[in-house]
């Protein structure tokens, strides 16, 4: 979980619009990491998830100004994440994709990144969820928001969310137990 404060958060939007640019800078050093860490967990890609999070920073700073502190920024940030990664894979399921060899295996960085293979394995089976169990396991397991807070991200009703998430929960256990995992090990 992020230790932020919205409030702080929104003062520093607050200042950045005004033209503060230490306080966009203060946004990113805060935010850059758990961003990161949410796309490479979404995406399953570190190439792709650190261009999305340049991305996302990148939209933080054109839109200063536009920042109606309205819900929560960390709402506001993950939304902006959270679509550009749905728009990405929109665009890689239209082009066709010739595979150079054939592998399951997650790229090295991101086993390397998160404590060795046993999160690889689990990387490997959270990317074979299809994308909206796969988005409700990662904000609620990784990002720990609540069902309420991801049914305001996600525009989408609590109760369709838990069902998501324990369908999806089942899947996983599945998949690691069928990759040696004990359900125990599960996320």
């Amino acid at each position: 979980m992020h230790d932020s404060s919205s409030t702080t958060d929104g003062e520093r939007m607050r200042r950045w619009a005004a033209g503060d640019r230490a306080a966009f800078e203060e946004i990113v050093r805060t935010w850059q990491y758990p961003i990161g860490r949410f796309l490479i967990r979404l995406t399953g890609d570190c190439e792709d998830a650190s261009d999305l999070t340049q991305e996302v920073f990148l939209r933080v700073y054109l839109r200063g100004a536009q920042y109606r502190d309205a819900g929560t920024f960390r709402t506001w940030l993950y939304q902006i994440a959270l679509n550009l990664a749905r728009d990405t894979a929109r665009r890689k399921a239209r082009r066709p994709v010739i595979a150079l060899e054939e592998s399951h295996d997650p790229p090295r960085s991101i086993e390397l990144h998160d404590g060795g293979e046993r999160a690889a394995i689990v990387m490997a089976a959270l990317a074979e969820l299809p994308v909206s169990q796969r988005e409700v396991v990662v904000l609620r397991h990784y990002e720990e928001l609540s069902f309420e807070g991801m049914a305001k991200l996600l525009r989408t009703p609590s109760t369709t969310l838990k069902s998501r998430f324990a369908v999806a929960m089942a899947k996983l256990e599945l998949a690691l137990t069928a990759r040696g995992l004990k359900p125990e090990n599960a996320p």
